[in-house]
């Protein structure tokens, strides 16, 4: 009990100290400011007593002053504390038919070839003038998408078939709406059959579609529901078709309703079509002598849900759907556009390394050892950080440059024997080459250095769309260690080999001329 009462009054200790501490600093502050306020009261009477006594204009003028200047600490005080209204979020302006000409054209004059992308155009402006709405649809395979359009159009010749993925190439049907519409139907291949140069394909003709519909039975699985979001990414209005829905009651409608518009949480762009495409039905008939007889016939399509989705998407928002259609091609566009870029920079690129890399060589056979004043002080090395710099459209500092050689060159000191090592154990591996003199060893590491040095900022660059001195020089250490351990060397060997003995012949043929 003692030991415990004993424990009890250790631990009570410094809650006591504490209390006492806070009391002593409370009256400190207390007493501070009682001393603050008698001394600023007996000043402000001073002050006052003495302004009774000046002319009235100056007296005026000064409680003025200080009024505004009381205000105006108010006010200060009140935006500092005021709650910042959230900000709207930056949204890009739209790309527009003339900027993406601009573009293009920009893209054609650096050798990019733009023929593909400018007939994307040309079908666009094509649809655009016909006045036709052009509906996708999508599905997976044997969901009845041709069978929807067979009952839309019964005049049509649809490829309807009891095999899985009849449908294996976009077709394309004309159709007159009740109302007098023209539309285009494209019946595309089934979602989870089609190759991946079919799904590109598809891809691109839910973009120049005016209006989507996902045909399915019944409620979605995990698949076609991916594939429902990534059609909701378009941002177009989409009507999805239940087929088959002749074997749904009311119960079971209502029940898959209200599961999509809790899955689908963009369900203002969603609207729903029950439908009945037609096809066969097996029956069982009594005759006349009671026996029971099986025999099919055709189940009696109904969509007229789905017409009237489609035409009301058309009456409702007969402008939207031009504008979402317009835009969706030009993000299309410009995407192809991006990919068109990022190929010709990157085989652009290796040319420049690879340029770079024979002129380092030819210099290097004058020189007497690897990177002694090539990193700081090399013309070819500077010229070719700005051509890849230009290439990629990216203003670049002399002080960076700088910068990004002054990182390399440590490395550069530190791995210069085992360069050399490298260089002639490589050099060794072609025949009658295993006496070639130490130019040609140096030259070999020559290119090593700037095959490693051009790689580096050629991928900064293509990361991080501007050269950044530091991570440019670490990606140029691990190049460096890479061609060392000869993780990069063998394809590259004999290239730059060949490079070496052409610029060593070059070499002694000017000589002997």
């Amino acid at each position: 009990m003692r030991a415990c009462n004993q424990t009890t009054h250790i631990m009570d200790q410094p809650g006591k100290k504490t209390r006492r501490l806070l009391a002593l600093l409370t009256f400190i502050v207390a007493s501070l400011f009682l001393i603050f306020v008698f001394f600023a009261t007996r000043n402000a009477l001073e002050v006052w007593e003495r302004m009774q006594s000046v002319p009235k204009p100056l007296f005026y003028t000064y409680t003025a002053l200080i009024i505004l200047f009381i205000l105006g600490s108010f006010w200060l005080i009140y935006k500092i504390l005021r709650p910042q209204a959230p900000r709207a979020p930056h949204s890009d302006t739209p790309l527009n038919e003339k900027q993406l000409n601009t573009q293009l054209e920009q893209a054609e004059n650096i050798g990019i070839n733009t023929e593909g992308l400018q007939q994307e155009l040309i079908e666009l402006n094509a649809r655009k003038a016909s006045g036709r709405i052009y509906v996708a649809l999508f599905g997976d395979v044997s969901t009845g998408k041709s069978s929807i359009i067979k009952a839309l159009l019964p005049e049509a010749k649809v490829d309807i078939s009891v095999r899985a993925g009849s449908t294996q190439e976009i077709k394309q049907y004309l159709w007159k709406s009740s109302a007098g519409d023209e539309l285009v139907l494209s019946d595309l291949p089934g979602q989870n059959e089609a190759g991946s140069e079919l799904e590109t394909l598809i891809e691109e003709e839910a973009r120049r579609a005016q209006l989507v519909i996902y045909v399915c039975e019944s409620d979605l699985s995990r698949s076609q529901l991916e594939d429902v979001f990534h059609l909701l990414n378009y941002n177009k209005p989409l009507i999805i078709c239940i087929n088959k829905s002749d074997r749904l009651s009311n119960t079971d409608r209502k029940l898959i309703e209200k599961s999509l518009r809790i899955r689908l949480k963009q369900s203002e762009h969603i609207t729903l079509a029950f439908v009945q495409s037609g096809g066969e039905e097996e029956v069982i008939q009594i005759g006349a002598d009671g026996e029971e007889r099986s025999r099919t016939r055709p189940r009696i399509p109904d969509v007229n849900a789905l017409a009237f989705a489609i035409q009301e998407q058309i009456d409702v928002q007969s402008e939207q759907l031009n504008l979402l259609r317009d835009v969706s091609v030009f993000v299309l566009i410009k995407q192809k556009l991006d990919e068109a870029t990022l190929a010709h920079r990157q085989l652009e690129g290796e040319k420049i390394v690879k340029s770079s890399t024979r002129k380092a060589i030819f210099g290097a056979l004058a020189s007497l050892s690897p990177g002694s004043d090539l990193i700081i002080q090399g013309i070819v090395g500077t010229a070719m950080v700005k051509q890849l710099c230009k290439l990629y459209d990216t203003p670049v500092k002399t002080l960076d440059i700088d910068q990004f050689f002054d990182f390399s060159q440590g490395q550069i000191k530190k791995t210069v024997p085992l360069l050399l090592a490298v260089a002639g154990n490589a050099m060794k591996a072609f025949p009658g080459v295993g006496t070639v003199s130490g130019g040609l060893t140096h030259a070999f590491a020559y290119g090593l250095i700037f095959d490693a040095l051009g790689h580096a900022v050629h991928k900064t660059l293509r990361q991080r769309g501007a050269l950044k001195p530091i991570p440019a020089a670490i990606s140029f250490g691990d190049y460096l260690n890479q061609n060392m351990q000869g993780q990069n060397l063998p394809g590259r060997a004999a290239e730059l080999a060949k490079l070496v003995f052409e610029a060593s012949r070059y070499k002694e043929k000017q000589h002997h001329d």
